[in-house]
């Protein structure tokens, strides 16, 4: 049987197989929604059935670098490109993400079998959010993210544990390579185990090659069957 797409009022859209056992939590970049990535992540459920996706979607909020235009968005943006932004809205936007994650450990899945991720600014908030929780997850993966308030960020000693993907592309323009690797040397001066993926000609988006190495990553922090038996 195939996963069963699903959308709730929030605009939270989920793919659920039959029988769940571990979780992604995805969340979009800025201006975009959770139905960007649905067909993304029903791809990738294809790979791995024992997988429930949960793509939220961010609160349409004013933006300042835009003139106070409307846009979906997790924070504020006073200026595009700032590297301590205030960002305006983040804290709230984290509850939100570690609501979800929650909603799946209520559920049954252990904390211990759910990845949080994200591209761009949702990525943003995978860091935000991931190494602030007071347990660890199975992993935080990172798609042309960035660390905001990098200049201001700590881990939570229990999150140190909690692995990370970073995929980013060397021609990426709008978030430049030098901000994962920032990210990157960050999360090891914490402790954090890093894996970093470059590719060659990637600008601002995602390739079918980063795609394979994510579901390979995946698999291996979220495998089909799990002696685990962590309290979550």
């Amino acid at each position: 049987m195939s996963a069963q797409l699903g959308i709730d009022h929030d605009g939270t859209v989920t793919v659920t197989p039959p029988t769940p056992t571990a979780a992604v939590v995805f969340a979009h970049g800025f201006g975009d929604t959770a139905q960007g990535w649905t067909d993304t992540m029903t791809s990738l459920s294809k790979e791995l059935p024992h997988v429930k996706f949960v793509l939220p979607t961010a609160h349409t909020i004013p933006i300042t670098a835009t003139g106070g235009r409307r846009m979906p968005s997790w924070f504020d943006i006073s200026e595009f490109g700032k590297i301590n932004d205030e960002n305006k809205g983040i804290d709230d936007a984290r509850d939100r993400l570690t609501a979800l994650i929650d909603d799946e450990v209520k559920s049954g899945i252990p904390r211990s079998r759910i990845v949080l991720g994200g591209f761009s600014q949702g990525g943003a908030m995978s860091y935000y959010t991931g190494y602030h929780l007071k347990q660890a997850l199975a992993g935080v993966l990172i798609l042309s993210g960035f660390i905001p308030k990098i200049a201001t960020f700590t881990a939570a000693p229990e999150a140190i544990a909690t692995p990370a993907l970073i995929c980013h592309g060397d021609a990426d323009a709008r978030i430049p390579l030098t901000r994962a690797l920032a990210a990157k040397e960050t999360l090891e001066a914490a402790g954090v185990g890093v894996d970093l993926r470059v590719y060659n000609g990637l600008t601002h988006s995602v390739s079918v090659q980063e795609l394979r190495d994510v579901t390979r990553w995946l698999q291996r922090v979220l495998p089909s069957s799990s002696d685990d038996t962590c309290q979550v």
